[in-house]
């Protein structure tokens, strides 16, 4: 996959496993990804949660997108960065996260974190040719 297509696959597949690093422990979880532009794919994670300790502590991650229709599997590994973007962050919330209206109304717009991926590495995979296919580097 080129970088258009990785971002088109993500458009299609929001939902991706993120792998993240805890000291020398693996933590895996589900993460929406609410906004994907040329500048990469951006995440939104709540300030105190434990996802946001440890990309702030170890920016390294792998991200595992799967669409079952398609019978493609995309991972991305690189580094996370973080946001300082509360435009954004009011963006993600009006149009995607809706359900955090309450919170950032109780606690303001410190309590959510934003990470975006911009440069890394993406592998594609399906069952039908179960050897790994296009490694590429991506940069948005």
């Amino acid at each position: 996959m080129n970088r258009e297509e990785i971002l088109e696959f993500v458009r299609r597949n929001t939902t991706s496993f993120m792998a993240t690093v805890d000291t020398d422990e693996p933590r895996v979880r589900a993460m929406d990804t609410p906004y994907i532009d040329e500048n990469g794919l951006t995440f939104c994670t709540g300030t105190g949660k434990d996802i946001c300790k440890q990309l702030l502590a170890n920016s390294s991650v792998e991200l595992c997108y799967w669409s079952m229709e398609e019978k493609i599997q995309l991972r991305i590994r690189g580094e996370m960065a973080k946001l300082d973007d509360e435009e954004l962050k009011k963006h993600i919330v009006e149009t995607k996260f809706t359900f955090l209206k309450p919170v950032v109304e109780q606690f303001g717009w410190d309590t959510l974190t934003l990470f975006r991926i911009s440069t890394g590495k993406a592998r594609t995979w399906s069952p039908e040719n179960p050897a790994e296919i296009n490694p590429v580097g991506f940069d948005f």
